[in-house]
């Protein structure tokens, strides 16, 4: 058995697998801030074992998928989580017992989609969430870049006089084009990026250039691959 740990910027979801079925599934918020992440994530998992009555005994392997920069375990600047630098890899080992591997969440999508296109050289994976990175398959292997930040794309400004996003950079292509950069231009407290297209279909004019720009950023950070 084996488990499967994404820690996003608006959810934990924890999945148990067996022989390539999921047996047990649990969600909870992640938290915000190195601390808030370890121990949210550190109790999500145990409580998908003890709703599933699963042991450490049972586990083979741990991954886990989390933003930002990943080298050897060590997780840094995802910003969408509040963090600067953690040994994310030594404080789960310290509390399970068991050392799992982590690695960037689009570096670990961009791999599935790989092995589901049944492989071939390389690939290039978009994706958009609460922000928006990329993962890239090169000659069948993952390019990680220098300091394991080949694929984060999202903060390369494409227009200095556009908005501003939470790092304070102008036009970044995660203000855009992701679900938490729709909802910071937005403005609106509580909202959802589902809120601004929706209110973009009704005919708000202020939503409809949001929506514009979602695909000026979509297209350019497709463009950053060529």
């Amino acid at each position: 058995m084996r488990l499967g740990v994404d820690i996003g910027g608006t959810k934990t979801d924890v999945v148990a697998v067996e022989g390539g079925a999921i047996l047990a599934r649990h969600r909870t918020a992640p938290g915000r801030g190195a601390e808030a992440v370890v121990a949210s994530t550190i109790a999500a998992v145990g409580a998908l074992m003890d709703d599933a009555s699963i042991g450490w005994p049972d586990i083979e392997s741990v991954g886990v998928g989390i933003p930002g920069s990943v080298v050897d375990g060590v997780v840094s600047y995802a910003l969408n989580l509040g963090i600067d630098r953690v040994d994310l890899a030594g404080e789960l080992e310290r509390a399970w017992g068991q050392r799992p591997v982590v690695d960037n969440d689009v570096n670990a999508a961009a791999l599935g989609a790989w092995a589901l296109r049944k492989g071939g050289s390389s690939l290039a994976y978009l994706n958009l969430g609460t922000g928006l990175a990329s993962g890239i398959i090169l000659d069948g292997k993952l390019w990680r870049g220098a300091r394991g930040a080949a694929g984060e794309i999202g903060h390369i400004s494409i227009d200095p006089a556009g908005p501003v996003d939470a790092d304070g950079l102008p036009g970044s292509i995660e203000v855009y084009a992701s679900g938490g950069g729709l909802v910071r231009q937005w403005g609106v407290a509580g909202a959802a990026a589902r809120d601004v297209l929706d209110a973009a279909d009704a005919g708000d004019p202020r939503a409809q250039v949001i929506r514009d720009g979602l695909f000026y950023g979509l297209a350019s950070g497709s463009g950053c691959w060529c």
